[in-house]
């Protein structure tokens, strides 16, 4: 697998992959896809009906209806490509167009009437409008608009028919309410459960930080026992001068003192040390690993805070774990790092199977948490997952000082 750069450089014929989706969001923009479709499926299916019923209201009526309707719902489907706000004004417009178009009906019509037997075109799709308000709104508000549509839609259709108002209004009242709730319940259900899973992994991915944040202390802890507590202990036991000893303990309980209060701050570390952080990252990960570390002239004096070594230590770790997993046992790894003043940049590479970072899901906690999420949680952090099915797999980490 693979680490680093801020670009990747060249086209290697590899997929990039370095986003994450909700899920809501991903639901939202389905219903949105289904009903850009569905008003292009009823608009060719329209055109006779629409041109045929146009004599019964003024002449400005079915061309602006038409245009919002159809316009506005086709409209929906370019606004997918655009962010979740922009996809949600679209479709306020188009559940809005509706309802405005179906009122000013009863004042475009002329009074001429049509066979009982028949229908006004926009009677047949006041359901996907409805859907359009579930995309922009709440599911309350999306269940009040479809009630509204469906109740214009009707008493348009039978005021405008030959037949007494009252004729069989109550049964195409409850057929259109219960049509209409079947596919707006779909959809509130859906992007419900969307949400709620967006929830559970923002939850997953708080108990993955916190986790990861005890063993970070635990790690901290372990060291400064080793560091302080033990050394102070051999330097009683061979009877050190009593001056330099005092001394030692004081510092070791004052720094055990603030590891408990949580005020502790790991000291910073020099370019040779990250470059041995990582390694000792990579080959605790894959002892058969090739690493190389190179450190840019001018880097020896340099100062890096401990919390980005840190992440992209633990970040390289999961990427050579995953490559040993899952490239193949005839796989070859090589990890690349490179650190200069203010930014370190790391690459691991493999020739195994690799794998399509598309068809991943973006929930998996392995890449997702660990990799792509540690990086991101670091100020300045980046990751980039590179691979494709037969062709390797190349993992790029990076972080790059924000204050540079």
């Amino acid at each position: 697998m693979s680490a680093v750069a801020d670009e990747p450089a060249g086209d290697t014929g590899e997929k990039s992959h370095d986003r994450s989706t909700a899920a809501a969001d991903r639901l939202l923009r389905m219903f949105a896809r289904f009903v850009a479709i569905g008003y292009l499926c009823y608009f060719a299916l329209l055109v006779p009906e629409i041109l045929e019923v146009s004599a019964l209201v003024a002449w400005w009526w079915t061309p602006t209806a038409a245009v919002l309707m159809f316009g506005s719902g086709v409209a929906l489907g370019f606004a997918l490509f655009r962010d979740t706000v922009w996809m949600q004004r679209t479709a306020t417009v188009n559940a809005l167009a509706y309802v405005v178009m179906v009122a000013l009906w009863f004042v475009a019509w002329n009074g001429t009437q049509i066979p009982q037997d028949q229908s006004l075109w926009f009677t047949a799709f006041p359901g996907l409008a409805s859907l359009a308000a579930a995309v922009a709104w709440r599911p309350g508000r999306a269940f009040v608009h479809m009630i509204l549509v469906v109740l214009l839609a009707q008493c348009a259709n039978h005021l405008a028919r030959d037949a007494p108002l009252g004729y069989f209004l109550a049964p195409d009242l409850a057929f259109a309410f219960v049509f209409c709730t079947v596919f707006l319940a779909a959809a509130v259900v859906g992007l419900g459960t969307g949400r709620t899973l967006d929830e559970t992994i923002a939850a997953t991915q708080a108990t993955a930080a916190a986790a990861e944040a005890r063993n970070a202390g635990r790690a901290r802890f372990d060291a400064l026992v080793h560091d302080r507590v033990m050394s102070t202990l051999l330097a009683v036991s061979r009877n050190a001068p009593r001056e330099s000893l005092v001394e030692q303990a004081e510092r070791a309980v004052a720094e055990l003192d603030e590891l408990r209060r949580g005020t502790d701050r790991e000291s910073a570390l020099d370019a040779a040390a990250v470059v041995a952080r990582l390694r000792s990252a990579a080959t605790e990960a894959d002892e058969d690993v090739v690493f190389t570390g190179r450190v840019a002239p001018g880097s020896g004096d340099v100062a890096f805070p401990p919390e980005p070594a840190r992440a992209t230590a633990a970040a390289l770790a999961e990427a050579v774990r995953n490559s040993v997993r899952h490239a193949g046992k005839d796989a070859s790894r090589t990890v690349e790092v490179d650190v200069a003043p203010r930014w370190i940049s790391v690459q691991v590479v493999d020739d195994g199977r690799g794998f399509e970072p598309e068809a991943v899901d973006p929930h998996r906690l392995g890449l997702e948490v660990s990799i792509r999420g540690r990086m991101r949680r670091v100020s300045g952090g980046r990751a980039v997952v590179q691979s494709a099915p037969g062709a390797g797999t190349r993992v790029l980490l990076y972080w790059r000082d924000p204050a540079a």
